[in-house]
């Protein structure tokens, strides 16, 4: 699920690669061909939700929703499996139904009624916050099978529950607490974590910190898509399975003022806070229709749309190139870009 807050830039204090807009109007994603098997399969937020298997091209729809009333859905991963958070036009508290789909299965169970919901740490659970009435919300953590792993403790209706990439946290004002030990890890936005570092945002601009030492590099914007240097073209982070890397993405809606909607990815390694800017970047795509994600094996799986059509991209840390595969897949009409990928060892 894509998070919340969404920030980063490039280290001031070392020598980084910097980019800039191309003159040239971005070509629509490309790469070479993406051949042989790949064992990816996508969980793809859509009403209902559509299960891909990247290799055949086979779509199947999830079922056991309650679709009726046109819901806003999305998934997101917990672990080897996915939730779905479906919400429909209602009065009253905010209100939405959780629901689990197995990897191995394409029918989801509904594990509880909650507001927001993130993985915990061990992806083996999740974190959920409830409104009990609009001044007054929970917090509790249910393994996959219903089952509480914590029991409802109170919070402030203005908490949120955010994956951070990482697992779960809480953000509460400028105050960024662990839902476990509720130690307060941050004082300022958080953007995404990976393993011990943070990146985070403040008024003084995005920076890097050490979570062991304190230590904290500031940071500059690498890309200057979408007005990125001010912040205005920061969109998505996504954090790889073994924490090594964050992929950001920078989008702009029109490119120079035009009707063409354009996204520019950047690898950060947050070890030595250096930007490696992606191959076949920036590229034309429809944004409401693309995202990122890490699989195994390091990685980076692009759900993007075209002018054309709906392309799966991978690549891996080193390649010169994207490698891409167009999927045909029926309208996603969930109001969501996100997607869960499951892929084979």
């Amino acid at each position: 699920m894509a998070v919340i807050v969404r920030w980063l830039g490039a280290a001031a204090v070392i020598a980084v690669a910097t980019g800039s807009a191309a003159a040239a109007e971005p070509a629509p994603l490309h790469g070479a061909p993406l051949t042989g098997k790949t064992g990816l399969r996508l969980l793809v937020a859509s009403v209902p939700p559509l299960l891909v298997d990247v290799d055949s091209g086979h779509v199947a729809r999830i079922t056991g929703l309650p679709l009726q009333g046109r819901p806003v859905l999305s998934v997101s991963a917990v672990g080897k499996d996915a939730v779905v958070w479906l919400d429909r036009p209602s009065r009253g508290v905010p209100r939405a139904e959780i629901y689990v789909v197995r990897h191995d299965a394409t029918k989801a169970t509904r594990l509880a009624a909650a507001w927001d919901v993130a993985p915990s740490s061990d992806g083996r659970a999740v974190w959920l916050k409830s409104f009990a009435d609009a001044r007054h919300c929970t917090l509790r953590e249910l393994w996959l099978d219903g089952d509480d792993r914590r029991r409802a403790r109170p919070v402030p209706c203005s908490t949120r529950v955010v994956d951070s990439g990482s697992g779960g946290l809480l953000v509460q004002g400028s105050s960024v607490v662990d839902p476990d030990s509720r130690r307060v890890i941050l004082r300022t936005g958080l953007w995404a974590m990976a393993g011990r570092f943070a990146l985070i945002a403040s008024k003084s601009g995005p920076a890097v910190l050490d979570l062991r030492t304190g230590t904290r590099w500031r940071l500059r914007w690498p890309s200057q898509i979408g007005g990125a240097t001010s912040q205005g073209g920061v969109d998505q982070a996504a954090v790889a399975t073994d924490g090594k890397f964050i992929a950001v993405s920078f989008s702009d809606p029109a490119w120079q003022g035009g009707g063409t909607q354009v996204t520019d990815i950047w690898l950060l390694n947050p070890l030595t806070r250096r930007f490696q800017h992606l191959p076949d970047m920036p590229a034309a795509v429809s944004l409401k229709f693309t995202s990122m994600t890490w699989a195994s094996r390091q990685r980076l799986v692009m759900l993007a749309q075209t002018a054309q059509h709906d392309v799966v991209a991978v690549w891996h840390p080193g390649q010169k190139q994207f490698h891409v595969r167009r999927v045909q897949l029926p309208e996603r009409n969930s109001g969501s870009d996100s997607f869960v990928v499951w892929s084979a060892r």
